[in-house]
């Protein structure tokens, strides 16, 4: 063996024997640790008292369970109004429930620790066990006032098991060790810890902004004072302010100097500009459209490419159109503003329809026109006043017919115009067939000026002549070879 193969197994055998002595202390670590802990609880086993303050603290959470089990049964079996006050209180009732069996546990320690104080000196066991019940307590409020799945997993993850760490004097600790892995940005130094508390306070402040603008929202909303336009502008201009008032509180919570983002806010916002253009554009759109109050919510508006319903929804981003085929087609905002757009109900309900309506050449017109006016006017939701009421106009003559528009006023096309053409038109069909007046189909005739006809045998390929339905075989009548004659 050569040396230097000599001096790599040297090598190789020490690593190996380094490994080898690092495992073993630290197994032999863990299984000191073990012994520890199991010493440890021997010692507060043997403790005067523990004993029976570990039973009193299992019996007094078995009897709080149960309690609160016949409590939740009593609430399902109650007899409750149908009224909404009652509804919403029984919705009340049914999330407290859950807190029954924490609150009672809690109830019933208090005087179990004064108790055991008083008989044995030590009450350490039954405080520890109202520690971990306040710790229950919390989860329990979580899960039941929390929707949001966000919200309550950092609840859950974070919240609780902090709120743990601070009853048991553990959080600093943590706290430390969260602060010591860190990185710096630019002037700002971030943290483990920075980035747990951004979680969790932009997800709580967020949250609790949503019910804000809610009920902002709604109040706005009530007030009879002000009209639809005006409603959805302050409401736009609430959420904004709530928002970018809640980002401000939000960062100062976590401990950022506004000052130190600057530069990078800058930065970021001419980035945020070329490359959300389109966002900008719809969000100042919509507010112009607020604004000027030229489209409005429950409007009956038609775009120019084809969209025609009513106005749900006027949105930071789109606008929702609510199309007669149950549709929802979402607008970008700005369509509204570059492109025409016919609003059939923005100072006026009324609405006219047009119907075309042909007769045949021959036909009497002026008792075509009477009778299709006669029709008209018996529908019910056409408009009789001055300057509205209907008429019947002769537009052309066409090439098969004399070609008439007639038109009449209703007073609410929201209720839609193509039901009431069709009743119209069922009217006006009813009456010109009473008169026996045609509405005709194009015709045409054919006149030939010059040239030969030719006519093809009627024979078979077989040479047999073809047969009737009924079996018979037909025959050539003095017309037809008449005619073969001339076109010879």
């Amino acid at each position: 063996m050569s040396p230097s193969e000599e001096i790599s197994n040297t090598a190789g055998s020490a690593s190996e024997g380094a490994m080898v002595n690092t495992a073993s202390r630290y197994f032999y670590d863990v299984l000191q640790t073990t012994e520890d802990l199991v010493n440890a609880g021997i010692a507060y086993m043997q403790l005067p008292g523990t004993a029976v303050q570990m039973v009193v603290v299992a019996l007094i959470i078995v009897l709080a369970a149960f309690i609160a089990k016949v409590i939740a049964l009593k609430l399902k079996k109650a007899d409750t109004d149908e009224t909404q006050a009652s509804s919403t209180m029984r919705v009340v009732l049914n999330k407290a429930s859950s807190f029954t069996a924490p609150t009672l546990a809690m109830l019933m320690l208090l005087p179990a620790s004064k108790l055991s104080t008083a008989f044995y000196g030590d009450a350490s066991t039954v405080e520890t066990a109202f520690r971990l019940v306040t710790v229950w307590l919390l989860w329990t409020a979580v899960r039941a006032f929390v929707a949001s799945p966000v919200v309550r997993s950092i609840g859950s993850w974070i919240l609780v098991p902090a709120a743990l760490l601070h009853i048991f004097n553990e959080l600093g600790s943590v706290i430390t060790l969260l602060e010591s892995a860190s990185f710096d940005f630019g002037d700002i130094e971030v943290s483990a810890y920075t980035l747990v508390k951004a979680l969790v306070f932009f997800s709580i402040i967020f949250w609790f902004g949503r019910f804000l603008s809610q009920a902002g929202t709604e109040y706005i909303r009530r007030t009879n004072s002000l009209n639809v336009s005006t409603k959805e502008l302050m409401i736009k201009l609430f959420d904004i302010g709530l928002y970018v008032l809640m980002f401000v509180f939000a960062l100062d919570l976590i401990g950022i100097d506004l000052t130190a983002l600057a530069v990078f806010s800058g930065a970021l916002g001419v980035g945020l500009g070329f490359g959300l253009q389109k966002i900008a554009s719809n969000f100042i759109s919509g507010i112009i459209l607020l604004s000027e109050r030229s489209v409005t919510i429950g409007n009956l508006v038609e775009m120019d490419n084809g969209i025609y319903g009513f106005m749900r929804k006027l949105g930071a981003r789109a606008s929702i159109i609510e199309t007669f085929d149950g549709r929802e087609v979402m607008v970008p905002n700005e369509d509204f503003i570059t492109s025409r757009v016919s609003n059939l109900t923005h100072s006026s309900s009324r609405g006219r329809v047009d119907i075309p309506v042909g007769v045949a050449y021959g036909t009497d017109l002026e008792l075509a026109r009477k009778v299709m006016l006669d029709a008209v006017n018996s529908y019910e939701k056409t408009l009789k006043e001055k300057g509205v009421e209907a008429n019947c106009l002769l537009r052309e003559f066409g090439d098969s017919s004399v070609n008439f528009l007639l038109v009449f006023w209703m007073e609410d096309v929201k209720e839609g115009k193509w039901p009431a053409q069709s009743d119209v038109m069922f009217l006006v069909w009813n009456a010109l067939k009473e008169h026996d007046i045609e509405i005709p189909f194009p015709q045409r005739d054919l006149h030939i000026r010059s040239g030969a006809l030719e006519l093809k045998s009627s024979r078979l390929p077989d040479g047999s002549e073809p047969t009737t339905n009924d079996g018979a075989e037909t025959s050539k009548t003095d017309d037809d070879n008449t005619a073969e004659k001339e076109a010879a």
